[in-house]
């Protein structure tokens, strides 16, 4: 009976520790800039510990244009010879007609009819590097800063 009790009260306080480790993340809300320039988009921090922001300002912010599938629920971004494909809840992503495996899938919001993606995930993508800063009680920041490489050599 002890040791049945004690197991409980362990188990119950490692998925304290946990969850509200889980939980406060996906209270974050980072700022997010882009070459020094503060964009004015939601972001939020998924469980995952990847950061969701929609998709349209994101990509048009890397010049690219989008398009949007309402029947697939899937975006495609292109500029020159690269191309983004994400579909809605998928795992597999679409960079240049190759398969890329997603650690967040994308979803879409039906509320507000957005569709958020892994910001990480397609700065880096897109040949960026990306970098989370936050200090102890203080708001998180993303930086994102463009790399001088081609667009037409992203695979």
């Amino acid at each position: 009976m002890k040791t049945t009790v004690k197991l409980f009260i362990s188990t119950m306080a490692i998925s304290m520790i946990f969850g509200v480790h889980a939980a406060f993340a996906s209270r974050e809300k980072p700022s997010i800039f882009i070459n020094n320039e503060k964009m004015d988009i939601y972001a939020s921090v998924a469980y995952s510990g990847a950061t969701l922001v929609p998709m349209r300002p994101i990509f048009e912010k890397f010049g690219m244009t989008v398009d949007w599938d309402n029947k697939t629920k899937s975006a495609t971004a292109t500029k020159g010879e690269t191309s983004i494909k994400l579909i809605h809840n998928a795992n597999e992503a679409y960079v240049n007609g190759k398969v890329q495996v997603l650690n967040q899938v994308p979803s879409f919001n039906p509320d507000n009819s957005t569709f958020y993606v892994n910001l990480r995930f397609i700065a880096e993508t897109l040949g960026a590097n990306v970098e989370w800063k936050k200090q102890l009680m203080m708001h998180p920041y993303i930086f994102i800063s463009l790399k001088v490489k081609p667009m037409n050599q992203i695979t």
